[in-house]
């Protein structure tokens, strides 16, 4: 069961703030990348490129960590415990370039694409979020 993402959460996922993905080793120990991000309505939405680190990692253990802050004020933070519930190559392509758009300015398509490059994109559904307010 999906958990509703409160409101105030949900404006600092729809604006510019970069995330901090954490995913698990294959011994167990964290491994953490700052991210963009986006939500489909109460889940979170990332992308990474097939073969990364943290692609092998939630392939092989699905439970991630995300935290942000708020731009406007970082002393408003979020950490938000969730399981991967979809990793797709789809709209992979698609979903780097909304994200490109959303971070850089100016932007239509995501610059860094290489030949051969293989986007994945990532749903996350919440099973725990706290807060500092």
């Amino acid at each position: 069961m999906t958990m509703t993402l409160p409101d105030k959460l949900c404006a600092v996922l729809d604006g510019r703030a970069f995330a901090h993905l954490t995913t698990l080793d294959p011994d167990g120990s964290p491994q953490a990348s700052a991210m963009w991000i986006m939500r489909d309505g109460d889940r979170i939405v990332f992308n990474t490129a097939e073969g990364r680190r943290k692609h092998r990692n939630m392939a092989a253990d699905s439970r991630v960590a995300v935290s942000i802050s708020s731009p406007d004020d970082s002393y408003v933070n979020y950490s938000i415990q969730g399981r991967v519930v979809e990793m797709r190559q789809s709209d992979g392509v698609e979903i780097i370039d909304e994200l490109a758009r959303k971070y850089l300015d100016g932007v239509d398509k995501y610059p860094w694409l290489t030949p051969g490059m293989v986007r994945v994109t990532v749903i996350v559904e919440p099973t725990r979020i706290a807060s500092n307010h």
